[in-house]
């Protein structure tokens, strides 16, 4: 299990969630932080609109996934630099980017390029879903098949995806 301090964003757990794999998070980062806009979006919308993955995630609170608010000038820093240089971030990209900052978090889990991008400028490192899927393959927390199971279950489930990142995803998993 890593000890990397890590951010996360909605769609990861949403679609880990989705198709049971939660605990890749914990195997591969130990503890996960989320700002309180991305719990509002995940488990408290998720709940009102009767999603599975809501109660999922909404169990692993307090043992792995833990709630942590950005200091607010640290988000309206974290907005106003994304907006004048143009990027197109919603409340909770902004938050997560605030929080890595205001904890010293190195690592952003998230599947919108333009956080990515974003919180890269900051020196934060960002991964999305599919890396997180191929990191537990190669590190041998989910077997080929199951991996590329998962995949697909995810993307029966709404996670959307290029033709040419199917074609990428495939690709490196044959080679690990």
């Amino acid at each position: 299990m890593a000890s990397q301090s890590t951010t996360i964003d909605s769609s990861p757990p949403i679609y880990l969630g989705k198709t049971g794999k939660l605990y890749l998070l914990k195997e591969l980062y130990g503890s996960i932080k989320l700002p309180e806009s991305v719990y509002h979006e995940v488990v408290v919308k998720g709940e009102d609109e009767g999603f599975e993955d809501a109660t999922r995630i909404k169990a692993e609170i307090g043992k792995f996934l833990f709630v942590h608010q950005p200091g607010r000038e640290r988000v309206d820093e974290v907005k106003e630099r994304s907006e004048r240089i143009g990027f197109q971030l919603g409340k909770g990209e902004i938050e997560c980017i605030a929080l890595c900052m205001d904890i010293g978090d190195k690592v952003f889990l998230s599947d919108d390029e333009d956080a990515k991008k974003f919180a890269r400028i900051y020196g934060i490192n960002s991964k999305g879903t599919i890396y997180l899927l191929l990191k537990s393959c190669k590190e041998g927390f989910l077997g080929k098949k199951e991996c590329g199971k998962t995949f697909g279950e995810m993307v029966q489930k709404g996670f959307w995806v290029s033709p040419e990142i199917v074609e990428f995803f495939h690709r490196t998993l044959e080679r690990i």
